[in-house]
């Protein structure tokens, strides 16, 4: 029996929730990202920096394609279905899913069409790069595939189901579909395939993801092809959200990716394998913030609804607190060993080194925003989300386009931290003005010098231990940075928020270890 008063009992059962789906979602964006980074060293090693290069060019254009598909239902399956689960109503939950997959997947065949037959004019006449069209022929097959099991993934993601949906959700996304992609790439590879091979593994791995996503989704919700429910399909509804967010999610897209086009054209395939590891292996200081998406999204849709707009200003601004300090303490690791991790690719990557830090402080910015495109979009505004990704690409595009020609890999840095930089201060602008939510505070300073010791114990034993620039050096360094900076956090003195946050999270892994360990007795 607890004395608090209501609203803090069911505050408290929120960030219980949070703190369960992180922990789940944190070791899941572990393996994956970690699943990811190996792919990309095995890549650059196997095949070389050019190699590389085409390869990311072809990946790019289904990424640009996998956007378009979608439709800017991502969001939209994500509200409506949290939305209609909460109220009980089956049939619109089965009608949203459906809709959703049928229309993405008709679009999708659509593109991958376009794609295909389209081949040798991007390959030849936009790209000046021959070589690129068996590629996107073959990365063509994999759009429909790559469609379903996102949408399939995102419909998981809105019945919020910690130790079912959302944990399903996550392992698809980070575990399944990346780890089979590496097993078949080493096996084509070890069989004398040239990246052909390893395109073929990624059409595989596609298939194989949307697969179990399926199924996992079928064990969620039963009645997803159960003819007994009727479908009550609602699509005026779904585009109104969706429209927006298509424009929103495919600027978005472009922000990031738009320079390796760019670089295509202008510059070499080693420029574009080089920049590709550089910006992926900046995007690590993110996983933190990924984390919470998948629980705290359809959390948002719910709170709105119900009109707890105190509870979900409150948990906006702890969130953005627990992400931050996740964020820091990757990004710090990633600036310190920039040149070593970077070695573990091989030494042509070792000059990409600085372009990497600087798109790595950008996502450290959106890290501190928070989730505000995601709190704008699930509550009616996705308008603003639209506007805000547009003007961000702009920006993007004029100074990619401005300095890539001249300054190539280091132009494109700069071209995408400032529209990731521009996008989340016009979304976090946007949140502050229309629900009065600012994440920041001076439990902030907390992390910041923290992070700053720490950072500073690593310099020092980087100068005492002469270490082997790449693996080794990250081996040995990193242990002690993230030992360093959660004593510096726990001396400091940690909010009751923070406390509250980390016991919940701890009692998570508990009852999940000894359930585990349960099963594997029996």
């Amino acid at each position: 029996m607890t004395n608090l008063p209501p609203e803090e009992e069911r505050y408290r059962d929120h960030v219980g929730q949070i703190a369960r789906g992180a922990g789940v979602s944190s070791f899941g964006q572990g393996i994956g990202r970690v699943l990811n980074f190996a792919t990309q060293v095995a890549l650059a090693r196997s095949y070389g920096a050019a190699a590389l290069g085409l390869y990311v060019l072809g990946l790019t254009t289904i990424f640009f394609a996998n956007i378009l598909a979608q439709f800017g239902m991502d969001s939209g399956v994500v509200r409506f279905v949290a939305h209609h689960r909460a109220q009980g109503d089956a049939s619109r939950v089965r009608g949203t899913i459906l809709l959703a997959l049928w229309t993405t997947f008709a679009l999708s065949m659509v593109l991958a069409g376009l794609v295909f037959f389209g081949a040798g004019l991007l390959a030849d006449r936009v790209f000046d790069k021959p070589p690129l069209e068996a590629i996107l022929r073959t990365f063509s097959v994999a759009l429909p595939l790559f469609t379903l099991m996102s949408m399939t993934v995102y419909a998981l993601t809105g019945f919020q189901t910690v130790g079912g949906a959302h944990r399903y959700s996550t392992s698809v996304r980070q575990v399944w579909q990346p780890l089979v992609n590496l097993v078949f790439i080493m096996v084509f590879y070890l069989l004398g395939a040239q990246i052909l091979g390893a395109v073929t593994a990624y059409v595989i791995s596609m298939a194989v993801g949307f697969a179990i996503a399926l199924y996992y989704l079928r064990r969620v919700f039963p009645k997803l092809l159960d003819r007994t429910t009727p479908a009550r399909l609602e699509p005026r509804a779904l585009f109104s959200v969706s429209g927006p967010m298509i424009v929103a999610g495919f600027t978005s897209y472009i922000n990031p990716w738009i320079a390796v086009t760019v670089l295509g054209v202008f510059a070499s395939t080693e420029a574009v394998g080089i920049y590709s590891v550089a910006a992926r292996t900046a995007s690590l200081s993110t996983l933190v913030l990924f984390a919470f998406t998948g629980i705290f999204s359809p959390m948002i849709a719910n709170l709105y609804s119900n009109g707890l707009m105190d509870h979900l200003g409150r948990l906006y601004k702890e969130v953005s607190r627990w992400t931050f300090t996740g964020s820091l303490a990757v990004f710090l690791l990633t600036a310190l060993l920039a040149k070593d991790i970077m070695a573990v690719f091989g030494r042509d990557f070792v000059s990409g080194w600085p372009a990497m830090v600087l798109i790595a402080t950008a996502y450290l910015f959106s890290s501190s925003v928070g989730h505000t495109g995601r709190l704008l979009s699930m509550t009616g505004h996705q308008k603003i989300v639209m506007l805000s990704t547009v003007a961000a690409t702009i920006g993007g595009v004029v100074i990619t386009f401005a300095l890539v020609p001249s300054f190539g890999l280091m132009g494109a840095a700069v071209a995408t931290a400032a529209g990731v930089a521009l996008s989340n201060l016009i979304t976090l602008m946007s949140v502050r003005k229309i629900h009065g939510f600012w994440p920041y505070d001076f439990a902030f300073a907390k992390p910041i010098l923290a992070g700053a010791f720490a950072a500073v114990l690593i310099y020092l034993a980087k100068l005492a231990i002469p270490l082997p620039s790449g693996i080794l050096s990250i081996l040995v360094l990193s242990p002690l940075f993230l030992a360093g900076f959660a004593a510096l956090l726990f001396a400091l003195g940690l909010d009751p928020g923070d406390r509250q946050f980390l016991a919940m999270l701890w009692a998570g892994l508990r009852r999940r270890a000894r359930r585990n360990a349960k099963a594997a007795s029996t």
